[in-house]
């Protein structure tokens, strides 16, 4: 993938394209997302579940959805990122998602107000809390970024955040 973002582009874009749009989906797709899903897989077939691997797991998509999402959004990019592109069951709770899943299994590695479940649990509330399954939330992220590419095409908001990370992040990559 960093063939791919190096061959596209010496320098990031000026503006999005159909090229500089599948550049992201390949990034996306191939080094974020397709390695989770190998994880994933992987887990599967060792263990039939997720057991045992859940908190692996839930950081890898919790640094997925800040990786995604630091392309489009400035500030709480995560929570404005699941309030855009992720299915509207995830909507009501992306504040939540980000202090209670992403901070807490990225800084303290556990979940102490909040529950994950190693299978496809859909998104409820549960004792005051979020609950989900991280089966339902990887697909959920699949679509949000599908989504975010999509909407990338036409919103100009969005085109500027996106070019302007991009940029920053070429500039620190090695030639």
């Amino acid at each position: 993938v960093r063939r791919l973002a190096t061959e596209y582009v010496a320098r990031a874009p000026a503006a999005v394209d159909e090229k500089f749009v599948f550049t992201l989906k390949q990034i996306f797709e191939e080094s974020i997302l397709g390695e989770i899903e190998n994880v994933v897989s992987h887990a599967r077939q060792v263990n039939r579940d997720l057991q045992h691997r859940g908190h692996v797991i839930a950081i890898a998509l919790m640094c997925a959805l800040t990786a995604i999402s630091s392309y489009g959004y400035r500030g709480q990019h995560a929570a404005k990122f699941i309030r855009k592109h992720f299915r509207p069951d995830y909507h009501p709770h992306a504040d939540q998602i980000y202090t209670l899943y992403r901070n807490s299994f990225m800084h303290s590695w556990n979940l102490f107000r909040a529950s994950v479940y190693p299978d496809d649990t859909k998104i409820k509330l549960e004792g005051g809390a979020v609950a989900f399954g991280l089966l339902d939330f990887s697909q959920a992220l699949v679509q949000a970024t599908e989504n975010f590419l999509e909407t990338l095409e036409s919103d100009a908001s969005l085109q500027r955040n996106t070019l302007k990370r991009y940029k920053a992040l070429r500039e620190t990559a090695r030639a």
